[in-house]
């Protein structure tokens, strides 16, 4: 029983960092006037999970010798990166729609 606590706290932990800054972005862009900021994070966390996944997926096929560290890092590079193009995203259609 107590691994299985101790599974589901590191994949909670795994989906805040991995959902935590496009969040955290959409509330920002929120707080700056853009309210519609929120609306598309539910396909956003989708992509970013099964693009999490495929990386994950793929370093286990190439053979890679450390599990939880290239799932860290696959967690760590899908949402800094899925932040900050949805930061871009959202900041380009706001200034197109101005």
């Amino acid at each position: 029983m107590p691994r299985l606590i101790l599974a589901l706290l590191v994949l909670a932990v795994l989906f805040c960092l991995l959902c935590g800054p496009v969040t955290y972005v959409a509330l920002r862009l929120w707080q700056r006037g853009d309210l519609g900021a929120f609306r598309p994070l539910r396909g956003v966390w989708i992509a970013q999970a099964a693009l999490a996944c495929a990386l994950v997926f793929a370093a286990d096929t190439f053979g890679l010798h450390d599990p939880i560290g290239y799932v860290v890092a696959s967690v760590f590079a899908v949402s800094l990166g899925g932040a900050a193009l949805y930061g871009i995203w959202r900041l380009l259609a706001r200034a197109g729609a101005h």
